[in-house]
């Protein structure tokens, strides 16, 4: 029916009686479903992020209570106070929780209010610099806990003021942190994605406009017209109309949960993109004793070898590894930093180890142990020690707060198993990531040149690998008294050419030995330190002395990881391995994704200069001079490498034009996205370039080609395989016999590259390789 009615009178003066207000009516069926939406909206950030805690039990239970917190705290505060002031009546809540968790998951702060400043100002720094998956403390839940109490605040406050819409955006920028925090670590966040599709639906569905909550009052609402005719339904709504329309909430919501949950995952399995990791945004703690080196220690352990340092319980003997070391400065190998706090759980490596079985074991450390790294088996998996740091591009794990101090503990580890039918078609990864573990400071004894040019200049990457290991084995002798240093003229004053008997050393000289040689071979290489089996005392349980201490060198293979070689004399050789020595475990893999990568640090500036003023009349001199200095610039680019190349090919010594004409080949290779690995040796870069020419011109262009892969070997390595120095004669001959082919190999090309060729700047920045 219709009710006409009067306009409400208003008080006469500021004394009089404000007019009835009508009771408040209790919260309804569709109240209740709206602030279980807006939980539910909130804690989809929380389900998210919980899978990249070691620990995710724990925070799958405190986010939903924290939103669940904030949404009843602000509904009930917002219906007394203002809305900023509702936001600031409830925070005391979120920070005595936080006390809550300092007292019980203490952190770096000293008390709970000192664990709990410290978790609030340095919550976000904690996380980007622990290794993932996140240790579980007050310093890595704080910022979760504020933010999810802060989206379930700000969801009810929209949702008060009638702003349905507005009310999912902070649940969704939550989800999107989270998924951002985790990276690559947690699996895809489909089901907290699919929480939020559910909580849109039905906060959609139970929302109507008159009935929301922050609609104004009659008082507010300006003034009052003169008549007011409202509508009065004469019939109650039917039960069955609302047992409907609750189906169809129910429906809506949870076909849109499964549509997100099956079938995002169907609609992305194509997609093999791999999320960047946050991580790499902050550096890590400085690392703990990083002066020391473990190799120092290995002269004197193998002088004295019965000193006891470990005993180890477990089903099998099993190798355990200590320290890797990359940093080589000349004089000495150091352990690479970047440790970041770890739980007990450990981020599992990138690539997995191939094959691989998972190997437990407890042990204990004795006194005479240095150091605060702690000994692992394999690639680790799990330790159980408290206060630990872990460096994903190394794999070494350390102890935060100090040295082992007899501590036992159970480690578990992936130890790896290699097939080298596997290895030797692996080749070694391009990129700059890994240019840092092929470098040698300046001063190597060209020694190492003789060596890698006689024994391993050609084959793949593990058969060269290989070659040098077997080298060092066969032509030198395990001499437990010389003294300790792994430098450049330590390890000069024991190598020989090869088919020369060269001198005794332990394995600190022969490991750092052959990451020199395989750097010099251009293979990614480093240093690493462990432990063998040690003796069986029956039982499980095995005692390792000083004696069982062992280096070895490691090369890193594209998609296997780091990989072992004996090279110790006087060891099992193990080739039916792959190369692992039986004396030191399997290697750890290293992070080649995001391990010690800073993406901002190579990244060059873009300075942008202001436009000018539009009132300014001699506008057009700035404009002219930007366009006459880009003219300039783009015909400075063929300028500049016609120059260079002119420079390589007929400059300078014999040598360098060699080298130049093989620098101008990898450069056209290059300009022809056909840029050889690394780890080619000279033959296979010929061997490219000859595959790229038309098939008429292919052989014509092996004489000339092979003449350069066996130059460049000559002067790289000082006597090659051809055996033949180069004089000015034989370099003339290869530096123009270079040049038709790569005239041929840039006509090979589309025409519109052809075109294009000498205007593209970016061989000017190459780096020779």
């Amino acid at each position: 029916m219709v009710a006409v009615s009067d306009p409400p009178r208003r008080a006469a003066g500021p004394g009089a009686a404000p007019p009835p207000r009508s009771p408040r009516t209790p919260p309804g069926t569709r109240t209740l479903l709206a602030a279980a939406a807006l939980v539910v909206a909130a804690s989809a950030g929380g389900i998210a992020v919980a899978p990249g805690y070691a620990a995710p039990a724990a925070v799958y239970a405190v986010l939903p209570a924290c939103a669940l917190a904030a949404v009843a705290a602000t509904l009930l505060l917002r219906g007394r106070l203002s809305g900023p002031a509702a936001l600031l009546a409830g925070l005391p809540l979120p920070l005595a929780a936080v006390g809550v968790c300092a007292h019980l998951l203490p952190g770096e702060g000293a008390g709970v209010l000192g664990g709990a400043a410290e978790a609030v100002l340095h919550s976000g720094a904690r996380i980007l610099t622990s290794a993932a998956p996140t240790p579980l403390s007050v310093d890595t839940l704080a910022l979760p806990m504020l933010a999810t109490w802060l989206t379930g605040a700000a969801q009810a406050l929209a949702h008060r003021s009638g702003r349905t819409g507005l009310a999912l955006l902070p649940g969704l920028l939550l989800l999107v942190g989270a998924v951002v925090l985790n990276g690559p670590v947690a699996p895809p966040g489909f089901p907290a994605i699919g929480m939020l599709a559910a909580a849109a639906a039905l906060l959609m569905a139970v929302s109507t406009p008159e009935e929301a909550p922050g609609a104004a009052s009659e008082a507010d609402r300006g003034p009052s017209p003169a008549l007011t005719v409202r509508v009065e339904p004469g019939v109650h709504r039917s039960g069955s109309a609302a047992l409907r329309r609750a189906l169809v909430t129910g429906l809506a919501t949870v076909l849109a949960a499964a549509a997100t949950v099956v079938g995002g995952p169907v609609l992305l399995a194509g997609w093999d993109a791999r999320p960047g990791d946050p991580r790499a945004a902050l550096s890590p703690p400085v690392s703990p004793q990083a002066a020391l080196n473990p190799l120092g220690y290995l002269a004197g352990w193998a002088a004295h070898p019965d000193k006891p340092l470990l005993t180890v319980s477990a089903p099998e003997p099993v190798d355990l590894r200590w320290v890797a070391l990359g940093d080589f400065t000349g004089t000495t190998w150091l352990p690479e930093g970047g440790y970041r706090a770890a739980g007990r759980v450990l981020p599992e490596p990138v690539p997995p180890p191939p094959h691989a079985r998972r190997v437990t074991a407890e042990i204990t450390v004795d006194p005479n142990l240095p150091g605060t790294w702690v000994p692992v088996v394999g690639a680790p998996r799990r330790v159980d020690l408290p206060s630990l740091g872990y460096a994903p591009v190394s794999g070494t794990v350390v102890r935060m707060e100090g040295p082992l101090d007899e501590s036992t503990y159970r480690t578990a580890g992936d130890v790896a198993r290699w097939r080298p039918a596997e290895l030797a078609e692996a080749s070694t990864p391009a990129g700059e990531v890994f240019d840092r573990y092929r470098e040698l400071p300046a001063g190597a004894p060209p020694i190492l040149n003789d060596i890698v040019g006689s024994v391993a200049a050609e084959g793949s990457p593990y058969d060269r690998a290989r070659a040098l290991a077997r080298y060092l084995r066969e032509s030198h002798s395990f001499d437990p008294r010389t003294p300790g240093g792994h430098g450049y003229a330590n390890v000069a004053a024991i190598l020989a050419e090869p088919g020369r008997k060269g001198g005794g050393g332990t394995s600190e000289q022969f490991a750092s030995a052959f990451a020199m040689l395989a750097r010099a071979a251009g293979l990614p290489s480093r240093v690493a330190v462990g432990f063998g089996p040690g003796t069986d005392e029956g039982g499980g349980r095995y005692r390792v002395r000083t004696g069982d201490a062992v280096a070895w060198g490691e090369v890193y293979f594209d998609g296997i990881g780091w990989v072992p070689f004996a090279v110790t004399p006087g060891g099992e050789d193990s080739e039916d391995t792959g190369g692992a020595p039986e004396s030191a475990p399997e290697p750890e893999e290293a992070d080649a994704a995001q391990d010690g990568t800073d993406a901002s640090a190579d990244a060059d500036p873009h300075d942008v200069a202001a436009p000018p003023s539009r009132s300014s009349g001699t506008w057009w001199r700035p404009a002219g001079a930007a366009a006459a200095g880009a003219f300039a610039l783009v015909l400075a680019v063929p300028v500049l490498r016609l120059a260079r190349t002119r420079r390589r090919l007929g400059g300078g010594t014999a040598e360098a034009r060699v080298l130049g004409a093989w620098q101008e080949l990898g450069d056209t290779l290059r300009m022809c996205r056909a840029a050889p690995p690394p780890g080619n040796t000279a033959t296979d870069t010929a061997a490219l370039a000859r595959g790229l020419l038309p098939e008429g011109a292919r052989a014509r262009a092996q004489p000339d080609l092979d003449r350069l892969a066996a130059a460049v070997n000559s002067v790289s390595f000082g006597a090659s395989a051809a055996g033949a120095g180069i004089d000015g004669a034989a370099a003339d001959r290869v530096a123009g016999g270079a040049r038709p082919h790569l005239r041929a190999l840039r006509a090979s090309r589309g025409r519109g590259r052809r075109l294009t060729w000498w205007l593209d700047p970016r061989p000017l920045f190459w780096r020779n390789r």
